[in-house]
């Protein structure tokens, strides 16, 4: 499955970056070790907290999920913490895997389908490249000083 090769590649390029302003935070989805990451577990609501904080130091961080338990479990956070106070300060990337259906075989929590209308509603920019174009993604947010972006993995999975 293609998100699994997107988690590779990310490593990759924080390996290549080895720029200690950027920090990858996971919800115990890395299986390897990466430069300048944190394995939050799974709880996304503090992972979003976190993410922010490091924002409002100006932190470029990256927070890496699935879709589906990070919009609606740390919604109010992606509210109240990360859009409205963090996002002016720092800058948050949110790349999640799920709203393609990879992982309806394991239960509705891990995917949903109502992701772009909550995005719209917290007016957080969503961007959903393709396997071919995800890391150039990534650069061109990682070039930016601040905002909260989400991308969404998989335009491109069946």
């Amino acid at each position: 499955i293609w998100f699994k090769f997107m988690r590779l590649k990310l490593h990759n390029l924080l390996e290549q970056k080895h720029d200690n302003n950027i920090i990858l935070l996971h919800a115990d989805m890395w299986p390897f070790n990466t430069y300048n990451s944190i394995n939050l577990g799974i709880q996304e609501q503090n992972m979003v907290n976190v993410a922010s904080g490091l924002a409002y130091t100006g932190k470029k961080v990256i927070v890496y999920g699935v879709c589906g338990f990070v919009l609606y479990k740390a919604y109010e956070q992606l509210k109240l913490v990360a859009k409205r106070w963090a996002s002016n300060h720092g800058l948050i990337i949110f790349c999640n895997a799920g709203h393609t259906g990879c992982y309806d075989f394991i239960n509705e929590g891990h995917t949903l389908k109502d992701d772009l209308e909550l995005l719209k509603l917290l007016k957080i920019e969503t961007i959903t490249p393709d396997h071919s174009n995800f890391i150039d993604t990534i650069n061109n947010l990682l070039k930016l000083d601040k905002g909260i972006f989400w991308v969404r993995l998989g335009n491109d999975v069946s």
